[in-house]
């Protein structure tokens, strides 16, 4: 439900109240908020249940250019390292991308095709730096994916892009397009959390 962005950042979740929608008794939904503050999806307030955490601009920000100097690394090493069945895999996910119409099914896919380029890339560092940011990176899609039809047309020529220049193994290329798919969704992120009557601000 909260990647999903029916329960959005700053709202708070009782546990008395999701055990009543989920028809559940209150034990498992107390274990099941536990751990979704642990790994970062919710926060704890004293005496006050859960929170969606709210990010701020310099977290967004930062938060990005992480992204961005990663997962363009990771598309580079893919680019040298990826197996056929890893480019025929990439291949596959760019087709289905394209054609689900069920937006949760999409983000799905997306998030297949990322993580076939993590492992193709074959470092197990850069593995866990990525693993660090999994909580971020599920919540940043979370953010955009009702973005509309010019994001999710961004998103699949940038998924075909990147897929085409590692199954060329054209690092550069990769690189690139890795680059400019985290910028693109840095950009509707930032559309989504500020006030449109706000000027976009691009990280130099």
């Amino acid at each position: 439900m909260i990647l999903a962005g029916e329960i959005r950042p700053g709202e708070p979740v009782y546990e008395v109240h999701y055990a009543k929608l989920l028809g559940m008794s209150r034990t498992p939904v107390r274990e099941a908020l536990q751990s979704l503050a642990r790994d970062g999806y919710l926060e704890e307030l004293p005496d006050r249940g859960c929170v969606v955490p709210t990010r701020s601009a310099d977290d967004i920000r930062e938060f990005f250019e992480m992204r961005q100097i990663l997962e363009s690394a990771a598309a580079r090493l893919a680019a040298q390292r990826a197996t056929d069945e890893e480019i025929a895999r990439l291949k596959s996910l760019c087709d289905a991308y394209v054609g689900e119409g069920d937006l949760s099914r999409w983000q799905e896919i997306g998030a297949q095709f990322h993580a076939v380029i993590v492992a193709a890339a074959r470092n197990r560092r850069l593995v866990q730096e990525l693993a660090s940011l999994r909580t971020q990176i599920d919540l940043s899609r979370r953010s955009v994916i009702h973005a509309g039809d010019p994001w999710r047309e961004a998103a699949v020529d940038d998924h075909r892009a990147i897929c085409e220049a590692i199954a060329a193994r054209d690092e550069e290329a990769a690189y690139a397009a890795a680059e400019r798919h985290v910028i693109h969704s840095y950009e509707t992120t930032i559309r989504a959390w500020q006030p449109a009557s706000l000027s976009l601000r691009k990280s130099s």
